[in-house]
């Protein structure tokens, strides 16, 4: 743990799960570089601007390696002069660890950014003249019992976890809902901010803590829940003695224009001289080699169960799944 001294904050800006990637993730059809950057721009921007201290909260990459040299550089020419906190998300780290060969890595040793890795305290800061205790849970940490380490005026988590919210839990999938959180009273904990989970979720108060999940600021899943959501980052910080979670919507394209329409895996349409479907098995393939993840996580993470051609190719994954347990 430090203590940053010598510095007031005006708030901090939270900004959920980026996944940074050189290709398309899922159904996209969009210059999908130029709009992540961009929105990780206009944050670090508003973050300069309103003297924020910029939070990602997790899944700073799509993949945790073999991110071009070039995406690593643009990403650090951003950060250095902000220096974004970034918590470690399961996408960030290599087969469910972290090692020296992610890219996340990278930016941490040009001193980019200031990684938060490790579970526990992270550091007291001065936000609007308040001492703010933070700290944090990364990706497969425990959550606090409870924290009792003196006289804050908040004590705030991070988290980036399975959490459950609502009894929907849409970006939950089936076996995960087993390793999820109930939210409940931290004693000590006045407000946990979530990443992970890519459906933005309204505060919920449990007892004397606050659980929070601004949602992903980028849409990656191709799904009707997702034709609601509005990319956004959150800023925190007191309104009269009084915690306040403001959401402020980044520049973004309309559904339509961000993903292929629901009928274009109809009749396996040939889009941009390819084939729709091949193109989507060389991204799976992708993902699978520069992940190392088993088949099933890797198709949970890619497929939109919403889309007919994706029910079918998951329908056969357990047909033959069930072959082999004969």
């Amino acid at each position: 743990m430090t203590i940053m001294e010598g510095r007031d904050f005006k708030g901090i800006l939270f900004i959920g799960d980026p996944h940074v990637a050189s290709f398309p993730p899922g159904h996209r059809r969009d210059e999908y570089v130029e709009t992540v950057l961009g929105k990780l721009s206009y944050a670090m921007d508003l973050a300069k601007k309103e003297d924020l201290l910029p939070i990602i909260l997790g899944d700073l990459f799509h993949v945790p390696r073999n991110n071009p040299n070039a995406l690593l550089v643009e990403l650090i020419r951003l950060f250095k002069p902000v220096f974004p906190w970034v918590l470690l998300g399961n996408h960030d780290k290599h087969e469910a660890r972290f090692t020296p060969d992610v890219s996340i890595a990278i930016l941490e040793a040009a001193d980019a950014i200031r990684l938060i890795k490790d579970y526990g305290i992270v550091d007291i800061l001065s936000v609007c003249g308040r001492r703010v205790l933070i700290g944090a849970s990364p990706d497969w940490t425990p959550l606090p019992d409870k924290v009792n380490l003196g006289d804050f005026d908040t004590v705030l988590w991070l988290t980036h976890h399975n959490l459950l919210f609502d009894e929907i839990g849409d970006d939950i999938e089936g076996e995960f809902r087993g390793k999820s959180f109930e939210l409940k009273e931290i004693p000590g904990v006045d407000l946990v901010v979530n990443g992970h989970l890519h459906r933005p979720r309204p505060p919920i108060q449990r007892g004397s803590t606050l659980w929070f999940n601004p949602g992903s600021i980028v849409r990656i899943i191709r799904s009707h829940a997702t034709k609601e959501i509005k990319p956004s980052v959150t800023i925190f910080r007191y309104n009269e003695n009084k915690i306040s979670l403001e959401p402020v919507m980044l520049p973004h394209k309309s559904f339509e224009e961000v993903f292929y329409p629901f009928s274009d895996t109809k009749d396996f349409d040939v889009i941009e001289g390819e084939s729709r479907f091949i193109r989507g098995l060389e991204n799976l393939a992708l993902r699978r080699t520069a992940e190392g993840i088993g088949l099933r996580e890797f198709l949970r993470l890619n497929l939109d169960f919403d889309d007919p051609i994706d029910k079918e190719i998951w329908k056969l994954y357990q047909e033959a799944l069930e072959d082999e347990q004969k």
